[in-house]
């Protein structure tokens, strides 16, 4: 009686310090829209992310590999609390609504990303659709210049 009094001790014990030193609530990267974005862009020669991402969101954060965190956080507008999976070495797309991080989801394939205003550019909704041609993705959207 007195062991499992003494286990359930150490066990409430635990407990609490692991819930009192936990660190902040990180994101997991949407696997499954990371797996469509993926598939899209091997298949397409566009790809309208309005259309991919069915859910709430207003603007699309394009982020290069090896982007600092700080950065992300400064477009997102709050703090980008991501985290990737093991071995993600291609660019991510944060989906944000208003300065919220609605999902994000990281590109596993081999296209190249050109065009884009790196390390992180930003597009609103009205402009989320990509071109595809000969393994190179490119905003839709007229550059200027």
């Amino acid at each position: 009686m007195a062991v499992g009094a003494l286990l359930a001790t150490a066990f409430a014990v635990l407990a609490v310090v692991v819930f009192a030193t936990r660190e902040e609530d990180r994101v997991a990267v949407d696997d499954v829209l990371a797996l469509e974005l993926t598939r899209a862009i091997g298949e397409r020669d566009e790809v309208d992310l309005r259309a991919l991402a069915d859910f709430a969101w207003d603007r699309v954060l394009l982020v290069a590999p090896g982007t600092p965190r700080a950065a992300v956080s400064r477009a997102l507008g709050t703090e980008f609390n991501g985290d990737l999976p093991f071995g993600s070495t291609g660019p991510l797309l944060v989906f944000a609504d208003g300065d919220a991080l609605a999902r994000f989801a990281d590109y596993r394939g081999r296209a190249t990303f050109d065009g884009f205003e790196l390390p992180v550019d930003v597009l609103p909704r009205e402009d989320a659709v990509l071109r595809v041609r000969d393994g190179v993705v490119s905003p839709k959207r007229a550059k200027p210049g």
